[in-house]
């Protein structure tokens, strides 16, 4: 039996992780909107506006687009976020399909791009987006009250790989905060949301 290149893999986990949230964003009842969210800066709309945006800066920076340092990624997603006029759901689905599509270019695993922590190449960014989809899917079902539909292989894959990755490196609230205690038999989203310092 042939086995699946990481970056088919890594795809098809994206995929099944835009499906999850797809389903969270289409359970927000009218009312919940404005309301909070764990990340305190936030309310639910700008939550989803938040990740729309970052589907929509690394498909730019997939597409070309090379900003320098941090500024300029700050710059770039400020630039691409939606407006304040956008359906904010139809915004998301958009992005998420624009983003699966550059993914898909089979040209896409051999380039390297800029991220918040340098550059890295098309295997990593698409790690980067899986982690945010689920860190913030769960966020959102927080907020709305719903129950986060993502596979489970897919969210303890992500909690391995990111205890290696914050294995050395200082905890920041506005990023990843302390880790927080979660039942050791607590599904995988939510020892995922904990390590990255949300109170479970």
């Amino acid at each position: 039996m042939r086995c699946m290149p990481a970056t088919a893999i890594a795809l098809a986990d994206f995929d099944r992780c835009l499906d999850g949230f797809t389903l969270l964003v289409e359970g927000i009842r009218p009312e919940q909107w404005h309301g909070p969210t764990p990340c305190a800066e936030w309310d639910v709309r700008q939550l989803l506006d938040h990740v729309t945006s970052g589907n929509r800066m690394f498909a730019a920076l997939a597409g070309g687009e090379r900003p320098e340092g941090m500024k300029g990624l700050l710059q770039l997603r400020a630039r691409v976020a939606p407006s304040p006029d956008e359906d904010p759901a139809g915004a998301f689905r958009a992005s998420g399909r624009q983003l699966l599509e550059v993914f898909s270019d089979p040209d896409f695993a051999d380039g390297t791009y800029a991220t918040p922590i340098g550059e890295r190449n098309g295997d990593f960014v698409i790690q980067m987006r899986i982690t945010e989809t689920l860190i913030h899917g769960w966020d959102l079902a927080q907020a709305t009250g719903q129950t986060p539909a993502f596979p489970e292989a897919i969210a303890e894959q992500t909690l391995a790989t990111m205890r290696l990755t914050l294995a050395d490196r200082p905890r920041d609230p506005r990023g990843f905060g302390m880790e927080q205690p979660v039942p050791a038999d607590a599904p995988a989203i939510d020892r995922l949301a904990g390590f990255v310092g949300r109170s479970v």
